[in-house]
């Protein structure tokens, strides 16, 4: 039952911090590209998808814009290593990442630094220890 009850309110936090309208988004940062070149961002975005053939994580805001990020190189694996283990489709992401710039077609380039599940931050560290 206390699960239960964790899981319902995991549920519900995340609901609301994504429902949230936040200050950056990816969109934004399309827009005004010179501001933010070269600059490091974090941000709230949800995993798209991970492709581990060609070595790519795409995640996505709450305007459905993506971000895809390359993720091969000995270096980065073993940065991200421990943040690849345990992935979820469509589940929140504190995303940080440095601003390289826009894209042939407008998109955004950039390159990840790290990523954590919102939920992390969201469960106080007693609540997450008891069964």
């Amino acid at each position: 039952m206390r699960i239960a009850r964790l899981l319902l309110f995991i549920v519900f936090i995340s609901a609301a911090v994504y429902g949230e309208d936040k200050e950056g988004s990816l969109g934004k940062i399309i827009a005004e590209i010179d501001n933010y070149k070269d600059k490091t961002v974090t941000l709230e975005l949800r995993l798209k998808h991970l492709d581990r053939i060609f070595e790519k994580i795409v995640f996505y805001d709450s305007d459905n814009i993506d971000i895809e990020f390359d993720i091969s190189g000995k270096e980065r694996k073993k940065a991200l290593a421990r943040d690849l283990l345990n992935l979820h489709e469509g589940m929140l992401y504190s995303v940080t990442f440095r601003v390289i710039g826009s894209g042939n077609l407008g998109g955004l380039l950039g390159e990840i630094q790290a990523f954590k599940p919102i939920v992390i931050e969201i469960i106080p560290e007693k609540a997450a220890g008891s069964d």
